[in-house]
């Protein structure tokens, strides 16, 4: 993930963020803000009703204490953009598929007509989470620029 070209999963550093504690609605919500503050053109209510609406359809978070929310939108300007955020007390009320607090976020925001990169980058940030190791180095990142370089490092 990088902030470069077309075609490509924009993720910075100032959208990485490590939290306390957190609950879902909040942890939702402080993505959503991270992503409409550095892409300078996303509706905020368009894109916080996505991702609300998308979670009362199912959860996005799908186990090992990690969650990504996910939407495509017709309004989106990027192809696809993303913010993460590290919860060190794990968010208690995020209804992930096997119970456990979430301790993990990654938003992932594509514009609509990007289905075939939307769906590559979903498989590889869930399949780089699935690794034990690499899992555990991203729980213990301590700052946000950490949890950057750990994710863009293996999404690239």
């Amino acid at each position: 993930m990088n902030d470069s070209t077309d075609g490509e999963c924009r993720l910075t550093p100032d959208r990485c963020m490590v939290l306390e504690c957190a609950d879902k609605n909040e942890t939702l919500n402080k993505l959503i803000d991270s992503l409409v503050a550095f892409s300078g053109s996303e509706d905020r209510n368009i894109l916080a009703e996505a991702v609300f609406v998308r979670e009362k359809l199912q959860s996005t978070g799908f186990g090992l204490g990690i969650a990504i929310p996910h939407v495509r939108l017709a309004t989106a300007t990027a192809d696809l953009t993303a913010a993460a955020a590290l919860i060190r007390n794990g968010v208690p009320d995020y209804s992930s598929v096997d119970s456990r607090l979430v301790h993990l976020v990654v938003m992932v925001v594509a514009r609509a007509d990007r289905h075939e990169l939307y769906l590559r980058v979903l498989s590889k940030l869930s399949t780089s989470l699935k690794d034990e190791a690499f899992r555990n180095q991203v729980f213990n990142a301590t700052s946000g620029e950490e949890l950057y370089r750990l994710l863009s490092e293996k999404l690239n």
